[in-house]
């Protein structure tokens, strides 16, 4: 067989360490059946040979304890090649494979073993083939290739015995006395390997279900019966993903299918039987948990009967009995944490969580352990006196389950609410419902550490383990504590706040520049497209050319609606620039400079000085404004050749000339050039307030544009600029490996508009997925920034984040209160219990 994973070594390494006693409890078993059959026998040749087989297990006791767990270790590697069409019971084939072909009669004996076995450890089995198959990458529930069917231990114990006994009469007569003591041991054996995997989160695999053609009854593929339940009733107890809720509980190929059958006991005006409430899970239906929150019912100041404390003492037996069990060690729980950390972090599957799950030891102590987080439980079980203070126990237990199973929140931070149970349980048997109350400190501090994990999106970063480790620490104090009372978890709460409102102060001198320059161009945006329509209403705008207009209405409204913010002094023009307007249209007026161009030559110089002046101190470059410049210099054109032909004619004759005579002609092939020169028309003349805020290289750095990939904040900017981008929407989609299909099968603008400032999402930008948070979005929605860690700023447009979205760059983070939804869903019918939690769909 293929070299199985260090799981499943730990599952053969407990049974190999538990056969050599194994065996000598079945010999012993089998000597007093023996002895037993040879008293009651009255043929002297019977008994004779009865005497003779429990003698020879006699003799072969101490041997057998020594070579049985090689014998089964070989037998368990083998396992998998030994495979048969019916692998619960034993036909033809298995019975050739199991006594190569040389002895009917002790096949026969082997088979009817088996078969013996199957009803003593048939609900365990089940569970066990279901855990079985999932460690081994089953699509669905293989029976057949469980390593640890019964069949294996009969094929090591018959192999035992062959090595020391000959004659296979006598082997089936061994075999035959055997079978009870050892489907009692394999019980025991199967629940703790069971455990152990559960403790691993190795969720069962399913069961293909088919319709049986006689009879009516629905039975799964493999030929093994059907029994609700997985392990025994306290196996289950102690975290069984299949345990004993009273519902029947059937697997199809894809996954769970709960059958609703409804207990008997949890009906909406009734409570559980007292004993049902001491136990470890009590499976409280969701209707006594919405009518114990919403404060109805005096049934639940009843008192606490004896059958509840004699339930509660039996449940403690029962953990004391399985803290014995081996837990996983350390280095395998760091595998399993770890085993996917290569992923991108939005490919990672939510690793498995709940209350019967195994922590690491060396983070949260003693309280790793499932069993002293239960023993606890219990204990405040044997404490509470009413009835409401045993729900309320349960209803905890249960909610740390729901939360556990969110897969928004990452493991550590689900495994850091398991761990705090104990403490959650000491403050509920003081205050049942605390819960319930949106201000109770215990309620406030799960919610705050659930909200500020939200800011990672990465287990293994750097980030996340500086704000976990103080989580980590507050949380096994709290533990340590051993106070019922709520002021810890205040306590807590409040360092643990002053060092995150720490951390924000640090993030916002990083981040407050961008949020600043970006809030700056919205308003200097909004002013200025109200200066603009105020420029549009002046007498000596008509005529004057489409360019002038578009110039004045874009850029140089930003130019005084700039200085006019900046100003201090309450200037009426501050900077000037309003006055420039009057001087550049009236340089424009052709048939008024060709009369007066004295006049026009005297205000050229100043004016241009201030029209760079002023563009200069928006963030335009000369390159920039070069084309608009260009441009008046053309419409400046027909004065300047009328002075450069005066100069001429006046150097050649000594009469002057008219002005209309001393104009140069335009030739035709500039024609094209001076079409700027014609009136603008109607459009141009009404401006359009912006739809978005125009924002200088500086400001676009400061915002976090050009730290976002894909970016088209080119789209902020004049069309004349050139602005060097990144790679775009399609080099990103496929970085990650996306399809045309998948990058378009999504509502883009319906999610955009439904985000808030403070929501979270991921982000991928420079080829890693970050986890971010929209702090700020324009008025008119058509502008949003984002922040990442150390306040990274990232800013786009909505056409950009809509393109991202769609991409499946940008995905929003549904992170509501996630005590809240809890709650909520332990009051539904499909309600997590402890020992199998909800599964919370992903956004």
């Amino acid at each position: 067989m293929t070299v199985p994973s260090r799981l499943l070594q730990q599952c053969f390494q407990e049974a190999r360490n538990s056969a050599s006693d194994l065996i000598a409890r079945c010999i012993d078993a089998a000597i007093a059946s023996l002895q037993a059959a040879e008293k009651a026998s009255k043929d002297v040749k019977q008994r004779d040979r009865l005497a003779l087989a429990w003698w020879g297990l006699l003799q072969n006791k101490i041997h057998w304890g020594s070579s049985f767990p090689q014998h089964l270790h070989e037998a368990i590697e083998a396992a998998p090649e030994v495979q048969t069409s019916r692998p619960a019971l034993l036909g033809e084939s298995s019975l050739l494979s199991l006594v190569e072909e040389e002895a009917v009669n002790e096949s026969l004996e082997s088979a009817r073993l088996v078969h013996s076995l199957l009803p003593a450890v048939e609900q365990q089995l089940t569970v066990l083939d279901a855990l079985m198959s999932s460690v081994l990458n089953l699509p669905t529930v293989q029976p057949e290739r469980n390593p640890m069917r019964p069949s294996v231990f009969v094929r090591a114990l018959r192999e035992t015995m062959a090595i020391v006994e000959q004659d296979p009469q006598m082997r089936g007569l061994w075999l035959r006395h055997m079978g009870e003591p050892l489907g009692r041991e394999l019980q025991k054996l199967y629940e703790r390997v069971s455990l152990i995997l559960q403790r691993a989160n190795v969720r069962e695999a399913g069961y293909r279900v088919r319709l049986a053609t006689e009879g009516g009854q629905s039975t799964r593929s493999g030929g093994l019966s059907t029994r609700s339940g997985g392990l025994s009733s306290r196996v289950g107890e102690l975290g069984a993903t299949s345990g004993g809720s009273g519902a029947s509980h059937w697997h199809d190929i894809n996954g769970p299918v709960s059958l609703p059958s409804r207990p008997s006991w949890a009906m909406a005006d009734s409570l559980p039987p007292m004993p049902e409430l001491a136990r470890l899970n009590t499976h409280v239906d969701h209707e006594v948990f919405h009518e114990f929150l919403s404060q109805g019912g005096s049934h639940y100041d009843q008192p606490l009967t004896h059958d509840y404390y004699d339930q509660v003492s039996e449940e403690l037996a029962a953990i004391e009995a399985f803290a014995a069990i081996p837990v996983l060690d350390e280095s395998m729980i760091l595998e399993q944490s770890t085993r996917y950390r290569d992923l991108p972090v939005v490919d990672r599957p939510a690793r498995e969580v709940g209350t019967a799950s195994q922590l690491s030891r060396k983070a949260w102590g003693e309280f790793a352990a499932a069993h002293e987080r239960a023993r606890v439980l219990m204990h405040l079980k044997q404490k509470a006196q009413r009835v409401a203070q045993a729900v309320g126990l349960d209803l905890v237990r249960t909610l740390v389950a729901q939360v556990a199973s969110d897969p928004l929140l990452l493991a550590p931070v689900r495994e850091a609410v398991v761990a705090l149970e104990p403490a959650l349980l000491r403050l509920a048997l003081g205050n049942p419902r605390f819960f319930n109350e949106d201000n109770h400190p215990g309620r406030r501090l799960l919610e705050g550490v659930a909200q500020r994990s939200f800011k990672y999106n990465d287990e293994f970063s750097s980030e996340f383990e500086a704000f976990f480790l103080p989580v980590q620490k507050a949380f096994n104090d709290l533990n340590a504590n051993g106070s019922s009372e709520p002021e810890p978890f205040a306590q807590v709460h409040s360092r643990l706040k002053a060092i995150w409102e720490e951390e924000d102060r640090q993030e916002l001198l990083v981040q407050d520049p961008g949020l600043q320059s970006i809030r700056y161009a919205e308003e200097r945006q909004a002013l200025a497209d109200q200066i603009a329509w105020d420029l549009s209403q002046r007498p000596d705008v008509d005529n004057a050319p489409g360019v002038i207009l578009d110039f004045l209405y874009g850029p140089w409204a930003l130019v005084i609606a700039s200085a006019q913010l900046n100003d201090t002094a309450s200037q009426a023009d501050p900077g000037g620039y309003r006055k420039t307007v009057s001087n550049l249209l009236w340089s424009v007026k052709k048939e008024v400079t060709l009369k007066r161009p004295k006049e026009l030559f005297a205000i050229i110089p100043g004016m241009l000085a201030k029209l760079h002046a002023g563009l200069e101190m928006l963030g335009k470059t000369r390159e920039e404004t070069k084309p608009f410049f260009d441009a008046l210099m053309r419409l400046h054109q027909p004065v300047l050749g009328l002075r450069r032909a005066r100069i001429r004619n006046d150097a050649n004759n000594s009469d002057p000339v008219p002005l209309e005579a001393a104009a140069p002609e335009i030739p035709s092939s500039m024609s094209m050039e001076l079409d700027e020169t014609l009136p603008a028309t109607a459009e141009q003349r009404k401006p359009r307030p912006k739809a978005q805020p125009w924002l200088g290289q500086r400001e676009l750095e400061a915002a976090g544009f050009e730290d976002t990939l894909p970016t088209d904040y080119g789209e902020l900017v004049e069309p004349a600029r050139a602005v060097p981008t990144d790679s775009g929407i399609d080099a990103d989609a496929e970085v990650i490996g996306l399809s045309e299909e998948e990058s378009i099968d999504v509502n883009a603008a319906a999610i955009l508009s439904g985000l808030r400032e403070g929501d979270w999402v991921d982000l991928f930008s420079r080829r890693e997925w970050l986890r971010a948070q929209l702090i700020w979005a324009s008025s008119k929605g058509t502008l949003f920034m984002f922040v990442s860690r150390g306040g990274r700023p990232h800013s786009m447009t909505k056409r950009s984040c809509e393109r991202l979205i769609a991409n499946r760059l940008l995905r929003p983070i549904d992170a509501q209160g996630v005590v809240k939804k809890a709650l909520k869903a332990m009051q539904k019918p499909d309600a997590a219990s402890p020992s199998r939690p909800a599964e919370s769909a992903a956004a």
